[in-house]
């Protein structure tokens, strides 16, 4: 009886040793960059519409909408953005008009007098 349990032990043991560590592989698609968006101007607390990820599929292609609530985006802070990237917003759907550059660790808001403007759509281009 006690064989068996010592049998058992070693090949639980055995079997154990085979589940070791697999090697990372490649990510497929690497993340580029992750912002936060807001339907209030200057990023505080209120308004805070959530967390936006992009991945290396999803750049230098115009991102028509944020999928906001009723489209009320006001201000967005970029939080991170790997070498060779930029991100662009928009005032209007569809990538079209006045591109404005958003800087990492910044608060933008839509760079125009008019506060009923909203910014409507932006565009990750990498090199």
């Amino acid at each position: 009886m006690f064989l068996i349990t010592i049998f058992t032990g070693a090949a639980a043991l055995l079997v154990g040793a085979e589940a070791s560590a697999v090697p990372r592989q490649a990510i497929a698609d690497p993340h580029i960059t992750n912002f936060r968006i807001w339907s209030a101007e200057g990023c505080a607390q209120e308004g805070n519409l959530g967390v936006w990820t992009i991945t290396q599929s999803q750049t230098n292609v115009c991102q028509p909408t944020f999928n906001a609530p009723g489209d009320d985006v006001k201000s967005i802070r970029l939080n991170s953005l790997v070498d060779g990237c930029e991100v662009f917003v928009y005032p209007t759907a569809g990538c079209e008009g006045a591109a404005q550059k958003v800087n990492v660790e910044t608060c933008e808001g839509i760079d125009v007098e008019d506060s009923a403007q909203k910014l409507l759509s932006f565009k990750v281009v990498c090199a």
